[in-house]
């Protein structure tokens, strides 16, 4: 019998980083990060949507990740 893993959502929230390409780089890099299955920047609501693997340490590396990029990101709500 094979295993599935099920995912979770969280929300963000972001200081800078909404401008356009930064979302894009956001998101595009994100979806690189080992447990992040997707990722989603809200520029109207300066949030970042993630849904990943249910592991917190998923969440953990892309708070740093967006942190060495020069922006900063608080997890907000898990779901």
């Amino acid at each position: 019998m094979e295993r599935t893993i099920e995912s979770k959502k969280a929300i963000l929230d972001l200081e800078g980083g909404t401008c356009t390409s930064c979302s894009i780089a956001i998101e595009h890099l994100g979806r690189k990060i080992e447990g992040i299955t997707d990722i989603f920047v809200d520029r109207g609501t300066s949030t970042i949507q993630v849904e990943y693997d249910g592991n917190v340490e998923a969440l953990d590396r892309i708070v740093q990740f967006v942190d060495r990029i020069g922006y900063e990101a608080s997890i907000r709500v898990t779901e």
